[in-house]
């Protein structure tokens, strides 16, 4: 198994799957996923998908260009998306919306790590960022989400910053069990 980095960022994992045009990013949370991805959100060649944001997070307007139309589009389908279910078939229908509209893709999210290895089309790019890095880079990040943030001061009213950060340290602790998972998928990928 792949040796796991505390503190020390390594290359990033990269192989060719199949000659589609997709390229599949993934990583820990706080890894770089989002930051990489967004060079291609303006290129009108890419459509770029955080698959995290069809279950979890509002988009921004600059991620929404296809985002609606996708999320549109597996609630039609599949009704109501749960991040928990099987994420294969959502991921497939992406990939067939992608391709009818004659682009390139870029697919982004922790979601993907559910995907058998041996289902992904195109190209992997795995983030293999430093596992404390990650973990300061979610919990700045996500301690500053508005939407979040007023869920809190909602319901904490004045202790709302503290419970915030709290609840974000305590959710992103798990950023150290994902870089194990991802150096066991890495495995998985070499075998193929």
């Amino acid at each position: 198994m792949s040796k796991i980095y505390l503190f020390k960022d390594q290359e990033d994992y990269i192989k060719e799957l199949t000659n589609d045009n997709i390229v599949n990013v993934i990583g820990t949370k706080g890894s770089g996923k989002t930051t990489s991805s967004l060079k291609y959100i303006d290129d009108d060649n890419y459509i770029v998908i955080n698959c995290d944001r069809l279950f979890e997070l509002p988009s921004t307007e600059k991620e929404d260009k296809e985002l609606t139309n996708i999320r549109r589009m597996l609630n039609d389908k599949y009704g109501k998306l749960n991040m928990n279910e099987d994420f294969t078939n959502c991921y497939n229908d992406i990939i067939e919306y992608i391709l009818n509209k004659n682009k390139k893709g870029l697919i982004e999210g922790n979601v993907i790590q559910c995907i058998n290895p041996k289902l992904l089309k195109g190209k992997i790019i795995v983030k293999r960022t430093g596992s404390y890095k990650s973990f300061k880079r979610a919990v700045k990040r996500d301690y500053k989400n508005e939407y979040f943030m007023n869920l809190e001061k909602k319901q904490h009213k004045y202790l709302y910053k503290l419970t915030r950060l709290y609840k974000i340290k305590k959710r992103r602790k798990s950023v150290f069990k994902q870089a194990k998972d991802i150096e066991v998928i890495i495995d998985e990928l070499e075998k193929l």
